[in-house]
């Protein structure tokens, strides 16, 4: 039975890499990787480490905040005892963000 879904394919017919279709949807949606707060995003699993990557994630950079959630309090209380790595991090490889504080929110 023929897959009758439209397809990501090169002219030839060939279907296109993982990687070449991320690429044209992170552009698609104009999210580019030089972009800083895109760059945050992509690096948040080095930036929090990987005990926590999978409890704390990014909801947004407001103004001068990062904001956060965590999916239970524990964890948002080990993040936020990561306070103070994280805002270094980012303040020395992202100083064009302006990010000084970080807001938790837990679910």
């Amino acid at each position: 039975m023929k897959d009758k879904k439209p397809r990501m394919c090169h002219e030839g017919g060939e279907p296109l890499e993982g990687k070449h279709v991320l690429d044209y949807v992170l552009r698609s949606l104009n999210i580019h990787p030089d972009n800083p707060k895109a760059a945050v995003g992509f690096e948040w699993q080095q930036i929090i480490g990987n005990r926590l990557y999978p409890h704390v994630k990014i909801v947004e950079i407001k103004g001068t905040t990062l904001v956060l959630r965590a999916d239970h309090p524990s964890w948002a209380q080990m993040a936020m005892m990561q306070q103070k790595k994280i805002l270094a991090f980012l303040t020395k490889k992202y100083p064009s963000l302006g990010i000084k504080s970080i807001q938790m929110l837990s679910s």
